[in-house]
């Protein structure tokens, strides 16, 4: 049987145990050097036995860890072909004093990231969570050997290294809170869209480059500026004598004054260039002299525009002996216009789309007028009502970072969702040398047992070769 848990995170007595909990980081924050000032030599070497027990095997009873321990430690010398006897470094070869522990399954799991402690990767296997080899192992302790690949099923790894799933009530409280923010932001944007737009630009100008949300927003920016340039290419291929016809004739129809247009009146419909608007309203006032432009044509939806502009560009014969010297005349006179409109309108594409593209350097997007319009505001939240069903909570709650309750997405998930990493998870990110780890899969490979070398030693441990020299020297007095 284990040592019952009593304790584990007690910051007044600050053991550093093999977790990946907060309170832990804490107590390794404010952990010196082992202090052996003053102290006989047993005092020194029960004080190292207390310190370095705590972290490997602590919930190993001291029995069953003599029983595993072996006073006979692996290492590593490196030849030195060229005789020329050079400084070598020293060996730890002291740091393998728990090397023992680390062929074990529940530690193999835990130095793999599978696991968030040792304790939990003993509660994966006890519940028959893990293979190896293919086959579930129930036995926390089973050796493994060189070669040997173990497994966690993935629903365990992503809840052993996740971030918390909240309570419903917590949630909505988060939810309300984001929900006030929110609509205190539209507000500002409402009231002065130009200069909020500056000054989010302005923030991200302002982060680290090393800042997730940095990267993110010049990932934005990446893509924002791919999808102008496919946008460009496809009005530039789908710009024919007969769009521009269809354009000119809906921009002239829907004028204030369908007898007497303005440049003004087709600037939205020839991106806001005054040469091209020009030649739209020539073209138009000639496709009026043909007398062919029917009074209520503003009012037919686009498909109808541009099958009416195919008909213009391809007379039938028919229409041709009804058509006066002056309409024909007058058509022609158009179609060059049509003509000369896209041959120009090309680099005027171009030039509109190119001005509307942010810049990498300087992380800045032109201003967009119609940004503010788009942006929502959110209904105020009522926890009282919502906590009663959270799939009525989850379909009212639509942020535009977050659909759904705060980290319930997928209520029946033990976890957060969607998914992420569990805070101060960074400081115990550390990979082993004597295994090989695939996230992806959730598998590992045990390559061989750690050993040490010249200058290091490849078990993990938060202690230096003093402490586990003494614990060694306590160890192979008192152990088998």
């Amino acid at each position: 049987m284990p040592r019952k848990a009593v304790l584990l995170k007690s910051l007044a007595r600050g053991r550093i145990r093999s977790s990946f909990n907060k309170y832990n980081l804490f107590n390794l924050y404010k952990k010196g050097d082992v202090d052996f000032r003053s102290k006989t030599l047993y005092q020194q070497k029960w004080t190292a036995k207390q310190e370095t027990r705590a972290y490997h095997g602590e919930h190993m009873t001291e029995g069953r860890w003599q029983t595993n321990f072996t006073p006979k430690l692996d290492s590593v010398a490196q030849l030195d072909a060229s005789l020329k006897g050079g400084e070598i470094e020293q060996t730890p070869i002291l740091l393998q004093t728990f090397a023992v522990l680390e062929k074990r399954l529940d530690f193999a799991l835990f130095r793999a990231m599978f696991a968030s402690s040792v304790r939990q990767a003993r509660q994966f296997i006890l519940h028959g969570n893990v293979f190896v080899n293919g086959i579930k192992i129930t036995q926390p302790g089973y050796p493994l050997k060189a070669g040997d690949v173990f497994n966690v099923k993935p629903e365990k790894v992503l809840q052993a290294l996740g971030a918390k799933k909240p309570s419903l009530s917590e949630a909505l409280k988060i939810d309300k809170l984001q929900v006030a923010v929110w609509n205190k932001y539209v507000k500002a944007i409402k009231e002065n869209p130009r200069e909020e737009w500056k000054r989010k630009q302005e923030k991200f100008r302002t982060m680290d480059d090393s800042n997730p949300k940095k990267q993110e927003y010049m990932e934005f920016v990446r893509n924002y500026n791919k999808t102008l340039t496919v946008q460009m290419e496809s009005e530039i291929k789908s710009a024919t004598k007969e769009a521009i016809l269809a354009k000119a004739v809906s921009a002239g129809s829907s004028a204030a004054d369908p007898e007497n247009p303005a440049v003004e009146d087709f600037l939205p419909h020839f991106y806001n260039d005054k040469a091209l608007a020009a030649k739209a309203v020539e073209c138009f006032n000639e496709l009026r002299n043909t007398k062919l432009i029917q009074p209520d044509i503003a009012s037919k939806p686009v498909a109808e525009l541009t099958e009416f502009a195919k008909t213009l560009t391809n007379l039938t014969e028919e229409m041709k002996s009804s058509m006066s010297d002056s309409s024909k005349k007058s058509l022609r006179a158009a179609k060059n216009i049509v003509s000369e409109l896209l041959t120009s309108q090309d680099s005027v594409i171009r030039k509109s789309y190119e001005s509307r593209k942010g810049s990498e350097d300087t992380l800045s997007i032109p201003y967009d007028p119609l940004w503010a319009k788009r942006v929502r505001g959110h209904k105020p939240i009522d926890i009282k009502e919502l906590a009663e069903d959270e799939s009525k909570a989850s379909q009212f709650i639509s942020l535009p970072w977050q659909k759904g309750v705060y980290g319930r997405q997928d209520p029946s998930k033990p976890y957060f969702t969607p998914w992420k990493p569990r805070p101060f998870l960074a400081p115990f990110a550390i990979l082993p040398h004597h295994i090989e780890v695939s996230f992806k899969t959730c598998h590992a490979v045990y390559l061989r047992d750690p050993v040490a070398r010249p200058g290091q030693s490849e078990v993990i441990s938060p202690f230096g070769l003093p402490v586990h020299e003494r614990a060694y020297m306590y160890y192979v007095r008192n152990g088998k």
